[in-house]
């Protein structure tokens, strides 16, 4: 009799309704949850680090077109070299470069070599115009050289990283371009 009763207690044990989760579960779930949240927190750390390179280039670019309109109003441009500091930004400095150089614009054009006497359907008096103003007798083999100062302006700046040498991590924003020189 003792048998049977310990047996129907065991049964009734078994056959009872579980109320809440079993720890396995509970630790699978805090898990899931765990992974989760950590994934959210990289991917909001990621928009917050991406913002602040934003605003960096953004500065950046603000910065190299003040430089470019102060070179752009000069009155008389020549080859030049420039660099130093920003004034009001710790670690940020220019470069310019002022290059006199030939530019021929058939290359400028992209065409693969062709001559604009094949651009534009034959010879033609435009390109006899464009070759006398330049002073230049291989206007149909070049598309014309024209005189121009090539303009760069890089602006660097610091990422507010470190290296493994404990240097700061700079980034460099670099715009060109080209000014007709007036002979």
């Amino acid at each position: 009799m003792k048998r049977t009763a310990r047996a129907n207690s065991k049964k009734k044990f078994f056959r009872r309704r579980r109320s809440g989760f079993t720890i396995l579960e509970m630790v699978l779930a805090i898990g899931i949850a765990s992974a989760w949240l950590a994934y959210v927190l990289m991917t909001v750390a990621e928009g917050v680090r991406l913002k602040k390179f934003a605003a960096l280039q953004m500065e950046a670019t603000h910065l190299a077109k003040i430089k470019m309109a102060q070179i752009d109003s000069a009155t008389i441009l020549q080859e030049d070299t420039t660099s130093g500091e920003i004034p009001g930004y710790k670690d940020w400095k220019f470069t310019t470069i002022i290059k006199d150089e030939n530019l021929d614009l058939l290359k400028l054009s992209g065409k693969g070599g062709k001559k604009p006497e094949d651009l534009l359907g034959g010879n033609s008096a435009q390109n006899d115009l464009i070759a006398k103003r330049t002073g230049n007798n291989q206007g149909s083999a070049t598309g014309g050289l024209i005189n121009v100062f090539h303009i760069y302006v890089t602006i660097e700046y610091p990422t507010g990283g470190r290296d493994q040498q404990g240097n700061l991590v700079k980034e460099q924003y670099t715009v060109e371009t080209f000014k007709a020189r007036m002979n």
